[in-house]
């Protein structure tokens, strides 16, 4: 997600969640999400809904059979986030992993190379046992729109917002994210990332994500509030025209980093 959080996520978190959000739809300093300064990437989103009970298996699972072979088949890494009870589906987890070029879906993917055919068919049977739903989508990571403070180590939490534009109006809501909201965030310091949904979902949709390093934080007030103070804030908000955004969606999805893999240092 650092990766749509590092490089969710190169965050979500969905909503954005999450997508979303998310976004997975990036950045974790040590993970590979792209940064901000670098051009757009694109991402794929896994948003996975486990059984209830099967989450400790499903872990497994993904620990000692989904990663190894993801890594045999030559995927480059994958960050994993799940929604947190407190807010967003606890048996939810997201996803996010590179795409390297469109082409490669026109053959077998990282997990059926590593596996092979058969043991292919053997995953999905086995991984059909433990989930309901599985969602698959492809992001575009937005780091004209994105700013991205270098951390200390790896973020734990994303508040992961999920923002639907109304039809013919993304270029002003962009307007406002570049020109507004983004600098707000540059000024206070935090991570904010922004994708925008390509393939899988609706088409105006952005699913943003605040890295946050603890749930302590979110005891300091909104980001927005902490720096411009609670007049300052509604102003800033008041700035975006009326009728652009349609829905939103806020949850939050924290990193899962023993179910995550990274490039070699």
């Amino acid at each position: 997600m650092n990766h749509i959080a590092s490089r969710m996520f190169q965050a979500f978190c969905i909503t954005t969640l999450l997508l979303c959000g998310g976004h997975a739809h990036r950045s974790f300093a040590q993970t590979p999400t792209p940064t901000p300064a670098a051009g757009p990437q694109f991402l794929n989103i896994t948003i996975v809904s486990v059984k209830p009970g099967m989450n400790a298996e499903f872990q497994d699972f993904m620990k000692n059979t989904t990663n190894p072979a993801l890594k045999k088949g030559g995927l480059m890494w994958r960050e994993v986030w799940q929604s947190t009870a407190a807010g967003g589906d606890a048996f939810e987890y997201v996803m996010v992993s590179p795409v390297g070029k469109f082409a490669d879906y026109d053959g077998a993917g990282a997990l059926e190379k590593g596996l092979g055919p058969q043991g292919f068919a053997a995953w999905q049977t086995k991984a059909s046992t433990m989930v309901t739903s599985v969602h698959r989508f492809i992001v575009r990571t937005r780091n004209d729109l994105s700013f991205e403070k270098q951390p200390a180590g790896p973020h734990k939490l994303a508040v992961v917002t999920s923002i639907h534009v109304a039809p013919n109006r993304n270029s002003e809501f962009e307007n406002y994210i570049k020109n507004d909201y983004m600098p707000v965030m540059k000024q206070a310091q935090v991570t904010y990332l922004v994708t925008q949904t390509i393939f899988g979902g609706d088409a105006n949709e952005y699913v943003t994500l605040t890295m946050r390093d603890s749930f302590a934080d979110l005891d300091k007030g909104p980001v927005l509030v902490q720096t411009l103070g609670e007049e300052g804030a509604q102003k800033l908000l008041q700035k975006l025209p009326a009728g652009i955004v349609v829905h939103v969606e806020r949850s939050l999805s924290r990193l899962v980093p023993e179910l995550s893999f990274m490039p070699a240092q």
